[in-house]
């Protein structure tokens, strides 16, 4: 079964079959553009992604999408990331 969502919580790194997957940061600017996230990626090489809502990343072959963020402003987040085109 292949992977098309990913949740991610603070201080956990979470393996799959394509890759690791940790959020170093998550903050919520004053301007009101949502969150940010500032996301690992780990397949072949280590990759660094800073993300807002709806933004898209490569991992493999495949594109992956920032979805949503729960509890953006509270100490236990969680991130949740989709395969994009899903």
């Amino acid at each position: 079964m292949e992977v098309r969502e990913i949740v991610l919580q603070r201080t956990r790194q979470r393996r799959t079959g394509i890759g690791r997957f940790a959020v170093f940061h998550v903050c919520n600017p004053p301007d009101g553009t949502g969150p940010r996230v500032r996301l690992m990626v780990v397949t072949d090489e280590a990759r660094f992604y800073d993300l807002r809502l709806g933004e898209t990343f490569p991992v493999g072959t495949r594109t992956w999408r920032l979805d949503r963020v729960e509890n953006a402003t509270g100490p236990d987040w969680a991130v949740i990331l989709v395969r994009a085109g899903d």
